[in-house]
């Protein structure tokens, strides 16, 4: 064999062999991934991922497949429960998004609470896509429970209590849309 093509198979050989090793790499990291959230109780499971949907850092792809893993997680817990888990760990990933947001410096607030709004706008354009009787569905099951108010009722009090003014200003818009969402459709 000519030396020219014996460097193009060693070449092809080596480049098949590390793509062989970065795929090996992804499927365990992605396992100890699926390996770790098995482990943790559903309505821990549910909160994690209720964060990662929630946090506006992450791809709109991996938002959705949180959210969706949620309701998978959710599905393992019994029914009576499972109202509770849902609305106690929504309410509390946007407390966590205001406790955050409240102790970013300065200097990213800005661009944090663009970030906030247009997630906000694309959630209820999405929720407003949804047929009438889910939607009312959906309120009616948020807010119809003494946990479902006093968790909101919590986020509403770290908008009052802990977001300074400027916060409050530059997060208006943001809670404008989320207002929006808790209000019947027309």
């Amino acid at each position: 064999m000519k030396s020219g093509k014996k460097k193009i198979w060693i070449a092809a050989g080596s480049a098949a062999l590390l793509l062989l090793l970065i795929a090996g790499a992804t499927i365990r990291y992605f396992a100890a991934e699926a390996a770790g959230e098995a482990a943790l109780p559903p309505e821990q499971r549910i909160k994690r991922n209720f964060d990662k949907a929630f946090d506006p850092d992450q791809s709109m792809l991996a938002r959705l497949d949180n959210l969706r893993r949620s309701f998978s997680s959710a599905q393992q817990i019994p029914a009576d429960k499972r109202h509770a888990a849902m609305v106690d760990a929504m309410a509390g990933a946007v407390n966590r998004t205001l406790q955050e947001f409240a102790a970013l410096p300065p200097e990213q607030k800005q661009e944090r609470a663009r970030l906030l709004r247009e997630d906000a706008e694309k959630t209820l354009a999405y929720f407003r896509r949804m047929p009438r009787e889910k939607q009312e569905k959906a309120l009616a099951l948020l807010m119809s429970d003494e946990g479902g108010r006093a968790a909101f009722d919590n986020a509403v009090n770290t908008a009052t209590n802990v977001l300074s003014p400027q916060d409050r200003e530059l997060l208006g818009p943001t809670f404008k849309t989320w207002k929006k969402m808790l209000e019947k459709p027309r």
